[in-house]
């Protein structure tokens, strides 16, 4: 086969999930928000979601400090299907520089068999690039890290990236060398590599751009990077959307997908069932006593694990069975599986055998969720 087709085979392959051109970041387009579109009060409590798979990450304790998270709308020089980003507000200044480990960033975080495609752990382990559009109002050096957690020994590496013009949308792209540290024993859909566009923070005292082991487990800027001030700058803003992590040293253009498939990979992770008016309905069951109802709850797809269950007030929550009975406590998960699981609701004046849902109580706020996060 001569040299030219194998360039082609390899170009190739980025269409039908080959290594090369492979997106291994969901929902870098920021398009799916299944908790809603903004957040406001982020400060202590790290893990926080507004888009769905990117989230408020900090390190130390902040006294003053908050931070906003909210879907707006973007219009990308160079990538016009790029039409949702994610910004970030400081909407209450700290006061001082960042000191004892204080940080603030955006998460996104990878499964450790994500990485099996880069060939993480092993000799042959591969280059890769990540990429994204910023805009921010501090033109300055911000930092990427990455804390790889499947090794036996974790591994982390931080890497400054640059925004040279305030207000204006810019592509970065970060080189990453290979990482070839001896995976850990852990099962693949455990944590493999945790993404944090570091927007301010103490600068670690590792090398940066280079692999090493993991020192401390606070989001940290790259050695050499000075505080960018973010959180010391009232309505201080950074956006982001178009992230994209590949095999190879060369950042691709954005690769797009429909939402309906962006939205099922989130849904791996976490899936909310939201009213769609006062008295929508899920799941099916019986009465289980005259105080407790059993409801069947399917996935729409298999989640990462089995997951936790939040949902609304009681108030807008109710069983059906013939009549509505209000939920009377939160509901409880019971045998979940990836796949779907039982819940019981807790009402009163039910009769027992009857068929019965849960149902919206006149109520277009209600909502369950399922959560399978890294």
């Amino acid at each position: 086969m001569s040299r030219a087709r194998d360039f082609a085979n390899l170009a190739g392959s980025a269409d039908v999930g080959g290594i090369t051109g492979s997106n291994l970041i969901t929902n870098g387009a920021m398009r799916v928000a299944q908790r809603g579109t903004s957040t406001t009060g982020l400060q202590n409590t790290g893990g926080v979601f507004t888009i769905d798979r990117f989230s408020h990450r900090r390190g130390g304790t902040w006294s003053n400090a908050q931070f906003k998270h909210e879907q707006v709308d973007a219009t990308v020089t160079g990538e016009p299907s790029l039409d949702k980003a994610l910004k970030v507000t400081c909407t209450t200044a700290e006061g001082s520089v960042p000191a004892s480990g204080e940080s603030v960033g955006i998460g996104t975080y990878l499964e450790k068999g994500d990485t099996h495609r880069l060939g993480v752990g092993t000799s042959a382990a591969l280059k890769s690039t990540f990429s994204f559009y910023a805009r921010a109002s501090i033109a300055t050096t911000y930092g990427v890290e990455i804390m790889a957690y499947q090794h036996s020994t974790t591994q982390a590496i931080r890497i400054p990236f640059t925004i040279s013009s305030a207000n204006t949308w810019e592509r970065i792209s970060v080189s990453i060398p290979a990482d070839t540290a001896a995976l850990d024993s852990g099962a693949d859909t455990t944590q493999g590599w945790l993404f944090h566009v570091v927007l301010d923070g103490v600068a670690s005292s590792d090398t940066a751009s280079a692999w090493a082991n993991l020192a401390s487990s606070g989001v940290s800027l790259p050695n050499g990077v000075s505080t960018t001030t973010f959180s010391n700058t009232l309505n201080a803003t950074f956006e982001i959307t178009g992230v994209q992590l590949e095999a190879g040293e060369v950042a691709t253009p954005f690769q797009n997908e429909d939402i309906g498939t962006t939205l099922r990979k989130c849904q791996r992770y976490y899936n909310r069932m939201s009213a769609d008016n006062a008295y929508s309905m899920w799941g099916a069951g019986f009465t289980y006593t005259t105080s407790q109802a059993k409801i069947n709850i399917p996935f729409p797809v298999e989640m990462r694990t089995t997951p936790t269950l939040g949902q609304s007030a009681n108030s807008t929550l109710a069983v059906f069975s013939v009549s509505t009975y209000a939920f009377s406590s939160d509901a409880t998960i019971n045998n979940p599986s990836s796949w779907g699981t039982n819940i019981t609701c807790f009402t009163s004046g039910l009769t027992v055998g009857r068929g019965a849902v849960i149902m919206a109580n006149n109520d277009a706020s209600a909502y369950l969720e399922f959560k399978a996060e890294l």
